[in-house]
């Protein structure tokens, strides 16, 4: 199971429930699991600088969103699709520069996670 944490300045016309949504939906789609098993949460930041630069809305080209990708462990070829699938579908949701996305992925020793399934 997935947990994805998404980072961003606010950007005017988006739904960040549906943005949300549709990472949960192309990381499961890349796994080929039920969606139901990828969460990701949303938060909003209101200051974020980079370079010294702190605006109040996400930029098209700076001040990429940070996504965090917590997983157990997985082959590099699956870790690699699941990056491109959060950061594809947060250029494309967005409206964002391609690239303008920071993604990373931190692997979870299974021995030191609790869900309802274990």
């Amino acid at each position: 199971m997935p947990i994805i944490r998404i980072r961003a300045l606010p950007r005017d016309g988006v739904d960040e429930r549906a943005v949300a949504a549709a990472v949960a939906r192309a990381v499961a789609a890349e796994l080929g699991e039920d969606p139901r098993g990828t969460w990701v949460t949303w938060e909003t930041v209101d200051a974020y600088a980079e370079g010294g630069v702190v605006p109040s809305k996400q930029p098209d080209d700076t001040h990429p969103p940070l996504a965090e990708i917590r997983s157990g462990p997985r082959p590099p070829d699956v870790v690699a699709r699941m990056l491109r699938a959060v950061g594809d579908t947060l250029v494309r949701e967005l409206g964002l520069e391609r690239g303008n996305v920071f993604v990373v992925l931190d692997e979870v020793d299974p021995a030191r996670l609790y869900d309802a399934g274990a």
